[in-house]
């Protein structure tokens, strides 16, 4: 049995609920307490509480399976996120104009984590999914969260996230990673020269809510020769008029 110790009895609870969940199974208590590495009848307390919440059922043989209040509490979150929505068409035509990969993302705590995503048969593959997280160091739509947000948070940032590289390219020194965030903040847009991936360029810009607060960003990627020159200008273009179109479409809608 794997040891657990030092856990909060909240973090085991959302150890087996992710259990539960990721399985794509019904499971047994005796096989989350072993899978989890704690003893049967503290598994069996925690789950008691997730069945009185519906965060999970029981079926007749004993077993256990998602409950519907993730789908309920899932259905708000989406709503929530009526961004997707409201910039799908404007993400599907910037792909269509640009023939690169196009990304709608949104900040979660010191991480960048992919809302949307368009590709078409023109753009390079990349392993990006709804979903994943990325840091916001090193990318393009990650360098416009970062800079649009308060000074506080990114002091804070600058203190607790360790800036690894990630290629040769990446910003690793923290007062130089602050003279990109105001080139950034300044400029409206950022750029990400080969910094996350070797052979990619990324460019990316802000969403603007109604209030005028930053609340995503829209980038672009590719292969890195398609982002030089007069191409690379053209791309920026197009990239800042659907940021322009979606912050107004969000407007219209407050």
């Amino acid at each position: 049995m794997k040891q657990k110790i030092g856990i909060s009895s909240a973090n085991q609870t959302l150890e087996i609920l992710e259990y539960i969940v990721l399985s794509g199974r019904e499971v047994s208590l005796k096989e989350i307490a072993e899978e989890i590495g704690l003893h049967v009848s503290t598994v069996h307390r925690y789950l008691s509480s997730l069945l009185e919440k519906g965060y999970v059922r029981r079926t007749p043989n004993g077993l256990y399976k998602p409950g519907f209040r993730i789908l309920e509490l899932s259905s708000y979150i989406l709503q929530s996120l009526d961004l997707r929505e409201i910039a799908r068409p404007y993400l599907i035509e910037l792909m269509e104009n640009t023939k690169q990969t196009v990304h709608l993302t949104i900040r979660d705590g010191y991480e960048g984590v992919y809302i949307d995503k368009v590709e078409g048969p023109g753009t390079l593959p990349m392993m990006s999914r709804i979903g994943m997280r990325m840091p916001l160091y090193s990318t393009s739509f990650g360098k416009v969260l970062l800079a649009y947000s308060p000074e506080s948070f990114i002091n804070e940032y600058l203190k607790k996230v360790p800036l690894i590289p990630r290629t040769e390219n990446t910003i690793t020194d923290p007062e130089k990673l602050r003279e990109e965030l105001l080139k950034v903040r300044k400029q409206g847009y950022a750029f990400d020269n080969e910094e996350n991936e070797r052979g990619i360029k990324c460019m990316g810009a802000p969403i603007f809510d109604f209030s005028g607060n930053v609340v995503a960003a829209v980038s672009i990627s590719g292969y890195y020769k398609n982002f030089e020159g007069e191409n690379g200008e053209r791309l920026l273009r197009e990239l800042l008029n659907t940021c322009e179109k979606i912050s107004s479409a969000m407007r219209s809608k407050a």
